[in-house]
Parts: C-alpha cells; structure tokens; sequence
C-alpha cells in the first residue's frame, strides 16, 4: 500500500547528505523521536534557504544534549589595520543592503533538493511500528531495524565534532624540532595540531618535517626552528581561507569560540597579549611562547587545530553560506550599544585606519565585544551570516 501524500514536501541535509522527500507526518515522527540534530538544515518551499532544523523547530529538542566544545581551532588573527577593511569596512553599518544567496546549505544545496529514499524509508518504518504496536514480535524487530538505519545516518560527537584529547592539545606545538625525521615526526605526533595535519596535509607535513630534519643537521636553535614552522602554518592557512569558510556550521561556530575564549584569557593576561594574537596571530613573540608549553598552550593549540580542520573539513565537503544582511548589521549594533559602544566606537571599528592607530587595550575590547555580541544572537542564521563574515581575518590574517 502506497503511503498517502502530503502536500508539503521537506528534505533534510545531514554532513553533506541529503534526504527526502518526506511529509509533515514523517518529519514530525522523526522529530518526536529525537532524532533531529542541532546541525541538521531542512528546506521545503517557501523557504528562500537552507534553515537550521533548531530554528524550524526551536520547541524540540534532539536527544542528547550535544554542547558546543570549547574545541579545535588556530590562533591566526589578522592585522589590526586588517579587521574590516578588506571588504566591508565602511559599510559595517551603513543603509545598504546586502541580498542573500539562497543557498544556506552548501554547495550541494543550491538548487531545489532532490528525492532520496534514505530517510522516506524510515519514517514509513516508524508509521508501521505506530500501527502494530500490539504485535509485539513484530514491533521488536522492525524497532531494532529503526534504530539500527537511524544510527547509520551520520551522528557527529559532542557539538558534532571530535575533541583533542588534552593531553595532545597541552603538548607544545612549536618545540621539539630535534634530531632525525624520525625523532621529530615522533615528537610532532603527540600534539593535537600536528596530528591534524599529518593527517589531511600529508605531503606538506612530510616538506615540514624534512625541512626541520635538515635545520636540526645543522644545528640550528630549536626556538628558530619552531619559528620557522610558524611561519609555515600561517602561509598555509592564508592559502586556504575559502576552504575554510565553507567548514560545516559546527566548525565555524567552534572557531569563533575558540577565537573568542582565547582574546578573553589573553585579555586577562595583557592587553599586549590579546594585541599581538589579533595582529600577528601564532608568530607573534608572546603567542610563539605561549606555545612552547604555557597554561596558554590548550587554549591557543586548539584555535590552531580547529583551522586546519576547518580548511579539511571545507575542502572535501564545500557549502555556500549567504553574507550578512543589512538588518544583520543593525540588530548587532543593537547588542554592541548594550554592551557600552558608542556611535564613535561604531566608526573606529568600520575605520580600518582609525583602527590601526588604536591603542592595544582599545582595539581588544572591541573585538572581544564584537565576538561576544555575534556569539550571543538568538537567531542561528543572521549569527551564522555575521560570524562568516567575521572570521574572515581571522583565518587569513
């Protein structure tokens, strides 16, 4: 027997996967089971984009709890003078609108979705165990067939990413350029950053580790060593700032918060500090010490390792996230003026020039509350618009 239609369609994109047709039915059994995930995307017409499943359905909530960890990324601000003056500085806050592209989703997303049976068959599944539910037997077997294809879906760990283990992310990344190849690839190997990139950049970390065997031949410092390796990671990072702006929305978020947390922890140690990890990022003097095993270590490994998986992450599954909106700007200036900016702090900030002449405390205060407010917004997708957008220096600084 031939399910009954619905005149509303809606598909479901999961980890680059897409799913449906399915009817309201469908996806509200699917949803009252718990299987819906914060970094799930539905779409069904009327909708101009990809939506978060979280905001089309902000009373539900998915099974596990799954919080945003503090997890991977790399400390790679840019510039001061850079901030917003690459692309959009003067109309930071301005009348101009700017459309979105009707794609949310990716790349894979950009034209009207098309029909899978991977989760249709599922949700008729489901309807059939509601209906049988006196047959025991019955409902048994097809329910341990339910959970069994509902795990096969993808189902990403906490945040829908996988954590370093801290030990791996306390491990100075910037030392231990002593010895052979050998030595040195052992060494590397027990740091959070490094295994990410032996893992998704093989060849250019076996260039980095012959590099580093043949300075160590040579009997060069192991601090000039580590500071030419530094250098390595930022060219490297700014070669791949589009890959790393098409990351899932888990990794982006992961980013700007790791961003975030360390401008608040190196505020807290100096304004200097937090100045040189915005304006030169890991091969500033302070940050290059604090990772050479510091407290500070963690913290900035693991903005490091959340780059890079970033940049991976984009590069094997691209999406096409919309730009911000002028009402973005307007509702974050909002939160900005709560936070204590004034009309002038609004200029400095859109004034790339301005910007550059700061003084450090100035200049960290207001990227710190620029973050802050982003990290804060209710609506997932105007955050979602403004933090691309936003972390665009970060990566290519």
């Amino acid at each position: 027997m031939s399910p009954p239609q619905s005149q509303t369609q809606w598909y479901l994109a999961r980890e680059g996967q897409q799913y449906g047709p399915l009817s309201d039915m469908e996806l509200a059994k699917f949803v009252e089971l718990g299987h819906l995930q914060p970094t799930d995307l539905l779409w069904r017409e009327g909708f101009p984009d990809w939506r978060p499943a979280m905001v089309v359905f902000p009373q539900r909530k998915p099974a596990g709890p799954r919080p945003m960890p503090r997890g991977p990324v790399m400390p790679s601000a840019p510039a001061a003078d850079n901030w917003h003056g690459r692309e959009r500085s003067a109309q930071r806050f301005t009348a101009q609108s700017q459309p979105a592209p009707a794609s949310l989703g990716g790349q894979d997303y950009d034209e009207r979705p098309r029909g899978g049976g991977g989760l249709k068959k599922l949700f008729w599944i489901i309807v059939i165990l509601g209906l049988l539910a006196a047959g025991a037997w019955y409902g048994y077997e097809n329910r341990t067939y339910l959970m069994n294809l509902a795990a096969s879906l993808p189902s990403p760990g906490i945040g829908g990413l996988a954590t370093p283990d801290q030990r791996s992310l306390e491990a100075p990344p910037l030392k231990g350029f002593i010895g052979t190849a050998d030595n040195i690839d052992a060494a590397l190997q027990e740091t959070a950053l490094w295994r990410v990139l032996k893992r998704d950049f093989p060849d250019w970390y076996g260039e980095r580790i012959k590099e580093a065997a043949a300075l160590a031949a040579q009997n060069t410092d192991d601090t000039a060593i580590g500071q030419q390796m530094a250098r390595a990671l930022v060219m490297l990072r700014r070669q791949q700032v589009s890959n790393a702006l098409s990351a899932s929305i888990p990794r982006l978020k992961a980013l700007a918060t790791a961003f975030y947390e360390n401008l608040v922890a190196l505020r807290k140690h100096s304004d200097q500090a937090c100045y040189e990890f915005i304006a030169q990022g890991e091969v500033g003097p302070t940050v290059f010490s604090f990772l050479q095993g510091t407290p500070h270590t963690a913290h900035l490994q693991t903005q490091l390792t959340a780059v890079f998986e970033a940049i991976a992450d984009g590069r094997k599954s691209p999406r096409v996230y919309p730009g911000p909106r002028k009402t973005d700007y307007d509702t974050l200036a909002g939160e900005l003026t709560k936070r204590g900016w004034s009309q002038a702090d609004m200029a400095l900030f859109s004034d790339e020039q301005a910007l550059a002449r700061a003084s450090p405390e100035k200049v960290c205060q207001l990227v710190h509350d620029w973050f802050a407010a982003q990290l804060g917004l209710k609506d997932a997708d105007m955050q979602l618009r403004l933090l691309v957008d936003s972390l665009k220096p970060v990566v290519a600084g």
